[in-house]
């Protein structure tokens, strides 16, 4: 009897992991006549291990952290578990910039991370349901309705799991392209960046389960998982638009997208996750395999061309997170059968490994997968108006490539045994010349429809409102007479992408003040 009661509690002694601390109520206040900053937050470890307790600074809505701001209290290691937790800040230097700053606190208790136990926490069931809204045509003409619904279920994952949001707007052939790009920014290595990706459009005839809903839903479940914890190496998630008319979205993002000191250290790029087949020729090969790829040409037709794999499909420079990737496969989803491939060069010997947004990544000279189920060599719904989630797609396959892929992003970007959370404090102070009193600010509404301009205590005859985007580019140049007091509405021509931007407000007699706003 004691040996089978020492049988039953080992299950639950395996599956009592030590667990990341957890932050919570972190809250800013900040004092301008004194200029300091007071952070406050609780934190707990189940373990009451010891803490590391960093903080960082961004003026561009967690863009970056580049700020740099001295800072005592609660802060360093160790730091014990504790409420009501306190770090000052002294911050002078902001003191003549007028917006809004970003907080991110961090909390590692520097335990090794359970990978298995993450791995664990992938939905099918999510998958699915997330599934059942993308399927449906996501095409720029024929089905430009569900293209902008799906675009807003990802700005929608990305702010709410409390991602960077951006929007890489690009024109093509008459329609706006847009690529969605939601950032967590690294701890300690932030230059150096992870991407996974997968493209949301569809040809105009498709529903697009598989080709790519079954990616699209791949990458969501991902960011959901993975950006609840802190990474040295920052991650970056891209929902890829028109991938269909030619890998237009990721030729654009490699060629002016990726932002100045960036160091791509690799793409996980999902190109059809979902569609299973355990019949024998099932899976079809393109012409020439069998010479560039004997290997995985003999293990296909050793299982009677079964297409119950995934193809790991890597370039020459590209090889080292290939093998991150399989070996990930093996060690947290050994179901998961993996057939990886060594593309020789950029691919130009096998075109048809070329069709997805990795390959503009090979050409940039950036290591890049493309993790597929093999397209029209396996499903014969690709491209078709039966790509539909009950044809064939299997979402325990799904769930499985989402997995290994979850563990593999997770090793590279070196994730932290810790929990991370951000507040955001607003410096109001003017530092020009009004009169007593008076404030004037250009604030953005809350759903990106509009701007409005608040005047509070002050009686102007006009004012003047420039607006530039990031870029330094003008999006906005207009004049409102003699404005009333309180909040008047600022005319727009489109809706404002989510991001930062430079106003400036020019009154009677030559006073200007400059500010920032920003548009979430």
């Amino acid at each position: 009897m004691r040996f089978l009661l020492l049988f039953i509690a080992f299950p639950c002694f395996l599956s009592a992991q030590n667990q990341p601390p957890a932050l919570s109520n972190l809250a800013t206040s900040v004092n301008w006549a004194t200029k300091i900053l007071t952070i406050t937050y609780d934190v707990t470890d189940p373990e009451n291990d010891l803490l590391d307790i960093s903080v960082a600074f961004s003026d561009n809505a967690g863009k970056t952290y580049s700020l740099t701001l001295p800072a005592t209290g609660n802060i360093g290691f160790p730091v014990t578990s504790g409420t009501g937790q306190t770090i000052t800040c002294d911050v002078t230097p902001l003191a003549g910039s007028v917006g809004a700053f970003t907080v991110r606190v961090v909390a590692d208790d520097k335990q090794p991370f359970d990978l298995q136990q993450l791995v664990n926490a992938v939905d099918s069931l999510r998958l699915k349901s997330d599934l059942q809204f993308i399927e449906g045509v996501r095409h720029r003409i024929s089905g430009l309705a569900h293209l902008n619904e799906t675009r807003d279920s990802l700005r929608s994952l990305f702010t709410s799991n409390h991602l960077h949001l951006e929007e890489q707007i690009f024109s093509y052939s008459n329609t706006t392209g847009r690529n969605i790009i939601g950032t967590v920014r690294g701890t300690s290595a932030a230059e150096k960046v992870v991407v996974v990706d997968a493209h949301y459009d569809t040809v105009g005839n498709a529903p697009g389960a598989d080709d790519n809903g079954s990616g699209t839903v791949g990458m969501m479940e991902i960011t959901r998982l993975l950006s609840r914890y802190p990474t040295k190496k920052t991650l970056r998630f891209i929902g890829f638009d028109l991938e269909e008319a030619g890998l237009v979205g990721s030729t654009q993002y490699v060629s002016n997208g990726i932002p100045a000191g960036d160091q791509i250290e690799g793409v996980f790029n999902f190109e059809m996750i979902g569609y299973y087949s355990e019949a024998p020729n099932s899976q079809t090969l393109p012409s020439g395999f069998n010479l560039l790829f004997p290997d995985a040409n003999a293990a296909v037709v050793n299982n009677q061309y079964r297409g119950d794999f995934i193809t790991n499909v890597g370039n020459t420079n590209s090889q080292p997170i290939a093998l991150i990737f399989a070996n990930a496969a093996s060690a947290y989803v050994p179901d998961l059968k993996v057939i990886t491939l060594n593309v020789p060069g950029n691919g130009q010997l096998a075109p048809d490994l070329l069709r997805s947004d990795h390959a503009p990544f090979w050409v940039g000279g950036y290591k890049a997968l493309m993790l597929t189920d093999g397209a029209n060599f396996r499903n014969e719904c690709y491209h078709t108006p039966q790509d539909t989630f009950e044809n064939k797609l299997n979402f325990t396959f799904m769930a499985n490539v989402t997995k290994a892929t979850l563990a593999a992003a997770a090793q590279l970007a070196e994730i932290q045994h810790g929990d991370w959370a951000t507040a955001t404090f607003e410096n109001t102070v003017a530092t020009h010349d009004l009169p007593a009193g008076c404030t004037v600010r250009l604030r953005a509404s809350s759903t990106r429809s509009g701007l409005y301009l608040d005047i509070d205590a002050c009686d102007f005859d006009f004012v003047n409102i420039d607006l530039y985007d990031e870029r330094g580019v003008t999006v906005l140049q207009t004049r409102l007479e003699h404005p009333a007091s309180g909040m008047t509405p600022v005319q727009l021509q489109q809706i404002l992408p989510a991001g930062i931007y430079s106003a400036q407000l020019r009154l009677p007699g030559g006073r200007v003040v400059g500010q920032q706003v920003v548009v979430r």
